[in-house]
């Protein structure tokens, strides 16, 4: 299953203001990969929306608790709001729109 993972703080918890979150995401970054990989968690894409305190990744698990496993491991969740939402790709969504009866 495909997940969508959307972190967001607040101006006084960014590493471009906060050096121990700076600190923090370092020393986080290279971990990242290996707690994905310890995880089952196969990251697709992981980006910084620039200016707007938000992050988000798609990634790839068996299930929504490895994922909420792996921002909490990851200490995502330390200082940053994150949801993480089910996503279907594109052809998922086409699949799965063929499967009911439109209404209009």
């Amino acid at each position: 299953m495909q997940f969508v993972v959307i972190a967001e703080h607040s101006p006084d918890l960014c590493p471009i203001s906060n050096s121990k979150i700076r600190e923090m995401l370092k020393q986080g970054s290279r971990e990242i990969p290996n707690v994905a990989a310890k995880l089952g968690v196969k990251i697709v894409t992981l980006n910084v929306l620039g200016p707007e305190h938000r992050a988000i990744a798609v990634v790839e698990a068996d299930n929504v608790e490895t994922v909420r496993n792996f921002a909490l491991e990851s200490r995502l969740v330390q200082w940053n709001t994150v949801n993480i939402h089910a996503a279907w790709t594109l052809e998922e969504a086409l699949a799965n729109a063929d499967k009911v009866s439109p209404i209009f």
